[in-house]
């Protein structure tokens, strides 16, 4: 279905109060995510027949350095049908600028919230911090992450290579870091890595690919699962010069 095809209702956006002022465009809505190719989660046939009028999917979403979608990790959840659709969607989102370059008026990591209804389906880009809660339709408050430090048990990883460079790369690129963002799911795997800065753009590569293969043990908070954050840094030297 094309975006013009969308009814209204798909563009309402809810305020972090949970009280709507307004009822923004849809394609206003689009231009906060700053994305060029959008596609609208679908409320299942199956969850409806069920009897389930209500849900909602909170989700982050990782994408690469040309805006493509490269992770869809779901934050919270009241269906699981509900967040197979919302991961089909947005998997097929673009994003218009690219992921390694930060930007003062939206969040480094977009993690937007899709509310189900008998009207439909509408959604809000959240702010990444905030007091924490349960999946509530009716309000869209904002998210909090327990860091890895912060976690029951220890906060180094199991697994963790390193970036690996052959020496030619090396001897031509100056000294430099890169600094990723990036959740560990509750089984323990590294999701929506995200560059926050990098000297080179073959520095951010490295760092990604790299932390994309680190395993921690799967993040506890006073003894419940749950969905941590963290930050690394990675020193990057060449081999001479």
């Amino acid at each position: 279905m094309s975006r013009s095809a969308l009814p209204l209702w798909l563009a309402c956006l809810a305020l972090a109060s949970g009280l709507v002022a307004r009822e923004p465009t849809l394609d206003e809505a689009i231009r906060q995510l700053h994305l060029s190719k959008f596609v609208m989660p679908e409320f299942p046939e199956m969850v409806r027949l069920a009897g389930d009028t209500k849900g909602v999917v909170v989700v982050a979403v990782g994408r690469d350095a040309e805006g493509r979608v490269t992770d869809v990790l779901v934050l919270n959840s009241t269906n699981a049908s509900l967040s197979q659709s919302v991961v089909s969607a947005v998997g097929q989102w673009r994003f218009a600028r690219p992921a390694y370059r930060a930007s003062p008026d939206r969040p480094i990591v977009p993690i937007v919230r899709f509310l189900f209804n008998t009207g439909g389906v509408t959604f809000v880009s959240l702010p990444p911090h905030g007091a924490a809660a349960k999946p509530d339709i009716q309000s869209n408050p904002p998210m909090i992450f327990p860091t890895v430090a912060s976690l029951d048990s220890s906060s180094t990883p199991v697994e963790q290579t390193l970036p690996k460079f052959s020496g030619a790369i090396l001897d031509r690129l100056p000294a430099g870091t890169a600094t990723v963002k990036f959740f560990v799911d509750e089984h323990g795997r590294v999701r929506v890595p995200i560059v926050l800065e990098s000297t080179t753009p073959e520095y951010a590569d490295a760092a990604v690919a790299s932390i994309e293969q680190w395993r921690y043990e799967p993040p506890r908070l006073a003894g419940r699962p749950t969905i941590a954050i963290e930050t690394a840094t990675f020193h990057f030297r060449p081999t001479r010069g």
